[in-house]
């Protein structure tokens, strides 16, 4: 008798690729379900979704997904870690997940996982903090520490943190194409984006000056409470708004050795955004889409979930309102990074997409 498991899938799609729909074929082969927790209007990389959560979603549901889940916008802008524990914290409070998936330049579990107790691993961590006194980031000690370049490729850091903290059977399926930074438009999402004119995207370069003026009018205090600001950096940053120009001018009076290019965009992002590093987690799971296999699974999800299931502002009590209504000012900075700007409110209009 075969048995069909319904799989989930950290993902932020930007944009879909045939990577991903190879990832998802892959998936199905046996008749299995596919539940994607997506990134929202930001991703992990600090920076703009170049199209919103619902034109993805489309995709990502035209492309074999069944179901799509929004990751908060706290977690989507997180590090490797903080992306990585938000969603699987969210698939598993769906509590109809029977494994997780993901895409990795290597899918050896085994290797994988080696990797991911070792970072857990507090001797390893002081190894790591001992390295970066000397001045170099945390990604650079990580590689001198463990002396293994399987963490050199992006997909594999993240299967490496998804190890770390999911309870649910795992899945690698090894990356096909091109890397995260070819020239590769099949399999590439940065190559794909490389090639996109930036007045026909949404991004943080078409409004840089709401974002320089939100950094120039921050207090050291504010920009403190920030994730990832430390050490002093917030010093840093406060200065470099003062002087910068342009948002590619602030990037590189923040960056050095120690503070990498990604860290600074995610943190830049989160001031912008007003999330600090004490936000609560979300209080509710957001649906954007769904096909009918999607809709059988919100039965169970509705059943089993730790977490109520919202879709529209109605469905919120006073707690899930507010921070709906976080998320509803975020779309409307959003929405300042296209040419031309649209206008707010469109969070609290969009439609479910159902396939």
């Amino acid at each position: 008798m075969v048995i069909f498991m319904n799989i989930g899938v950290i993902c932020e799609f930007n944009p879909f690729h045939k990577g991903h729909k190879y990832l998802i074929d892959t998936l199905k082969k046996n008749g299995n379900n596919v539940i994607c927790v997506m990134s929202g209007n930001f991703v992990q990389r600090g920076e703009f979704a170049i199209c919103d959560k619902f034109e993805r979603t489309k995709a990502a549901l035209e492309g074999g997904a069944d179901l799509v889940i929004e990751l908060p916008t706290a977690v989507s802008t997180a590090s490797a870690e903080g992306f990585a524990k938000g969603g699987i914290e969210l698939i598993e409070a769906l509590g109809c997940v029977d494994a997780i998936a993901f895409g990795a330049e290597n899918d050896n579990l085994d290797e994988l996982r080696a990797i991911a107790e070792k970072l857990i691993d507090k001797e390893v961590q002081e190894e790591i903090s001992q390295k970066m006194k000397s001045g170099i980031s945390y990604p650079a000690a990580r590689s001198r520490v463990l002396g293994t370049d399987i963490l050199d490729y992006p997909n594999n850091i993240l299967a490496c943190e998804y190890l770390k903290f999911a309870s649910l059977p795992c899945i690698a399926v090894k990356r096909i194409g091109g890397g995260y930074n070819s020239d590769d438009e099949d399999f590439s999402a940065s190559a794909i984006r490389s090639k996109l004119k930036q007045e026909d995207i949404c991004t943080m370069k078409n409004c840089e000056a709401a974002v320089l003026y939100r950094l120039r009018t921050m207090s050291k205090e504010e920009l403190v409470k920030i994730e990832d600001v430390s050490e002093g950096l917030e010093n840093r940053i406060y200065e470099s708004a003062k002087i910068a120009t342009s948002l590619d001018e602030l990037y590189e009076l923040i960056k050095s050795k120690r503070y990498t290019l990604s860290r600074i965009k995610r943190i830049v992002l989160r001031a912008y955004l007003g999330i600090n590093k004490d936000d609560e987690a979300t209080p509710y799971i957001r649906i954007l889409g769904f096909n009918e296999t999607g809709k059988g699974l919100l039965t169970k999800i509705k059943e089993k979930s730790t977490l109520p299931i919202i879709s529209k502002r109605s469905d919120c009590d006073k707690k899930q309102l507010e921070y709906f209504e976080e998320e509803c000012k975020r779309t409307d900075l959003y929405n300042l990074g296209f040419v031309p700007a649209r206008p707010c409110g469109t969070e609290q209009t969009s439609k479910i997409i159902i396939i």
